[in-house]
């Protein structure tokens, strides 16, 4: 029974499934990565923002800029070097924020390639292993000379098993490329708006 198979049966079964093994480990490995490094500087500190706020609206840029400065990830960083280039022109305070958005957009999205490569190379891996199931499965048949679901039964099942780990692995990799661009742009977005309402507040 599959149910009673060990993983390094199972592994035995097909050629590309210690392929989509591998793949599926490296594809974790970059997920940890990558929540590392979006719960690090991607999180927005809305109590930061509204002090920050509350700071301008009153006039306080020292204030401002100290609260600013005990606050973590890449838009605290931002918000305090838009403060410390009060003085400059509206024209370059906005080439400010466009810097900062360019340099947060690399570092969010670095390495999310590799996910929706998986999500495009995992069905292709799959597939390849259903054909070499199939091909498995009339070689026996040949073999044997004659018919029966015995006789096919390892080819149809090492394609079965390929398919099901090609297609479930492309599903999660695309997925998380998903979740992380949604996630970068929803703190782009966040960052810039709040950009902007700084430089509207410190026109005034």
């Amino acid at each position: 029974m599959t149910g009673e198979m060990t993983f390094s049966e199972i592994m035995k079964i097909s050629i590309v499934l210690p392929i989509l093994f591998v793949l599926s480990i490296f594809c974790l490995m970059v997920v940890f990565e990558r929540m590392v490094c979006f719960f690090k500087y991607a999180r927005v500190n809305q109590r930061l923002l509204d002090k920050v706020r509350h700071c301008l609206k009153t006039g306080n840029i020292a204030e401002a800029k100290k609260v600013a400065s005990h606050g973590s990830g890449f838009t605290a960083q931002a918000i305090l070097a838009h403060l410390e280039s009060a003085d400059l022109p509206r024209n370059e305070r906005e080439s400010l924020i466009l810097f900062y958005h360019q340099k947060f957009q690399m570092l969010l999205s670095k390495r999310l390639w590799i996910f929706g490569t998986l999500s495009f190379i995992c069905p292709l891996v799959g597939l390849f292993g259903t054909v070499l199931g199939v091909m498995t499965a009339f070689g026996d048949l040949a073999i044997s000379g004659s018919g029966g679901p015995t006789i096919v039964a390892a080819g149809i099942s090492e394609a079965l098993w390929a398919t099901a780990a090609g297609i479930g692995l492309a599903i999660f990799a695309a997925v998380l490329y998903n979740f992380f661009n949604i996630w970068m742009k929803q703190s782009l977005a966040r960052a810039d708006i709040f950009a902007q309402e700084m430089i509207l507040m410190s026109s005034k």
